[in-house]
């Protein structure tokens, strides 16, 4: 048995075992191949074709060919990796497409494959005719459980005799000491792949990385956050991570810090928010994620993570004030006009009368608009989902198809849908559905014809809402749910099917447009059931 680079050979039955070679002179000529080999794996060098190509020449010498060589395959692309011999004409590189070459039979045989006279048997062969080849032997590599190519010894110029027993014993110890090569190689090439993912992870500009030991202490960290601090490495390192310069601008911040930390080193997951102040006064807020690596059930090492979230939070305390406004000014206004108007409508008669329904229409359309808004920021910053109850459909659907018909008298509307049916949702689940079917009635046309129908489908409950107007090409279906976005046709804001988007999704749910039955457009709502 022999071995290279600390690894061994499979095992095989030696041809001087017992006395199945007779003549000394095979024997004398084996074992001196084995000799050799052993000697070339073992001086082999670092590099993949530095370790395979000192054994391709000790395989050429001994089986007598002027070349040998490695060729990896894919599709019909043959390719030259590694070769030692007829440098001229063979060389590492080298491609030809798979159907002109003497490999493509090789893999379609289990085995090694031997042509001793190609000028003979391949006289027509599209390999014969492009290289002229004399003789070849090869056999399939395979490697991490699929084919990678062959291992090929070929002569440009001569014919062979057939190989003798201890000639296919050698040339089967090649093949399986390349084959452990290959792999050797494609676990260095995932290794290293692995490692460069993992450094470019590391090293990412967007996220302050640290590593800690076990006992919580720093051991490294990535150049987004030593640059943050403009800290020495040699400093920091091996200090408590809650005494590092991250923390230590704040007594309550860094007493956060070192909790998480402690809980991490009992197995937890730790999430939290921190301020830092950086070397230039800069200062930013972090999602900080302290995650533990564990070992045979022990805690190993600590990453934390802290993901600059200053802009976001910016905008939260921007949606804040906005909806203050919308609650505190607008919507006391609104509401102070309304009631004015409405006062006024009662009052007055003939046109002024009619003024003032339609201050009092306006003012509602306003104070409604407001109100929806108001619910859009308050989800949007995760305060809307905390209002989620259970709605009965049945009445909602109900009242929003009264609604839409009221819009074209000759409009049909027909429902079919299931009757004490509960999902998640909130009160605003009327204006929801109602956008979408104004939306249909609206764009439809005179006279158009809706269906609605409800079905359970496992956990979740769709509201089906089809039509038989124009339809929504494909390209668009997505955009009309974006902010601002409006069919060509319409008037409106392009605000309500946003509100319909943002709406279905905070309930947990799920809204897309399809094709209808009736040659138009078909909104499928999603609502999952109580």
């Amino acid at each position: 048995m022999f071995n290279s680079g600390g690894i061994e050979s499979p095992g095989m039955d030696d041809p001087l075992d017992g006395a199945e070679t007779s003549d000394s002179t095979e024997q004398d000529r084996y074992l001196a191949a084995m000799q050799d080999l052993t000697a070339a794996m073992a001086a082999s060098g670092t590099s993949f074709r530095e370790r395979v190509e000192p054994v391709l020449a000790v395989g050429r010498e001994h089986l007598g060919f002027p070349n040998g060589h490695i060729a990896v395959v894919s599709g019909d692309e043959h390719e030259i990796v590694a070769s030692s011999g007829l440098s001229s004409t063979i060389t590492p590189g080298a491609k030809t497409p798979l159907s002109e070459t003497y490999c493509r039979h090789t893999l379609d045989k289990a085995g090694i494959h031997i042509v001793t006279n190609a000028s003979e048997s391949m006289a027509t062969d599209p390999a014969y005719e492009r290289f002229g080849l004399q003789a070849y032997v090869g056999a399939t590599l395979r490697a991490d459980g699929s084919e990678y190519g062959t291992l090929c010894f070929v002569n440009d110029s001569e014919a062979i005799a057939e190989f003798s027993d201890w000639q296919r014993t050698l040339f089967e110890h090649l093949t399986q000491w390349v084959e452990a090569e290959i792999e050797r190689e494609l676990a260095v090439d995932t290794r290293e792949q692995s490692q460069r993912l993992l450094e470019a992870t590391f090293n990412s500009p967007e996220t302050f990385i640290g590593i800690l030991d076990a006992d919580g202490n720093l051991i490294r960290a990535n150049e987004t956050a030593l640059g943050f601090i403009n800290a020495d490495d040699e400093a920091i390192f091996g200090e408590p991570f809650w005494d590092t310069p991250w923390w230590n601008h704040d007594e309550a911040v860094a007493s956060r810090c070192q909790d998480a930390v402690e809980r991490a080193t009992e197995g937890e997951m730790v999430r939290f928010e921190a301020e830092h102040i950086g070397a230039d006064g800069q200062r930013i807020s972090t999602a900080v994620v302290a995650r533990p690596v564990a070992a045979d059930g022990t805690v190993r090492k600590i990453i934390v993570e802290g993901t600059d979230i200053t802009d976001l939070k910016r905008r939260e305390e921007q949606m804040e004030f906005f909806n203050s406004i919308l609650r505190h000014d607008i919507l006391n206004g609104m509401t102070v006009i309304e009631a004015r108007a409405e006062t006024l409508a009662d009052a007055l008669g003939g046109t002024q009368a009619t003024y003032a329904e339609t201050i009092l229409d306006w003012s509602r359309d306003i104070v409604d608009l407001t109100q929806k808004v108001r619910s859009v920021l308050n989800t949007m910053s995760d305060d809307g989902l905390t209002e989620a109850e259970t709605i009965e459909l049945a009445p909602v659907i109900e009242g929003a198809v009264n609604k839409a018909a009221s819009m074209d008298e000759d409009c049909t509307l027909k429902t079919d849908i299931h009757e004490g049916v509960e999902v998640v949702a909130d009160d605003l689940l009327d204006d929801v559905v109602g956008n979408i079917l104004t939306n249909a009635v609206e764009h439809g046309g005179p006279g158009s014809t809706i269906e609605v129908t409800t079905e359970r489908v496992g956990s979740v409950v769709r509201l089906h809402i089809a039509d038989d107007g124009p339809g929504i090409p494909p390209a668009e279906r997505d955009a009309i749910f974006e902010k601002g976005e409006r069919g060509t046709e319409s008037t409106g804001t392009g605000f309500g099917l946003y509100f319909v988007s943002v709406m279905v999704e905070s309930y947990g749910g799920d809204i897309w447009v399809e094709d209808s039955d009736l040659d138009g457009s078909e909104f499928v709502v999603e609502l999952p059931k109580e």
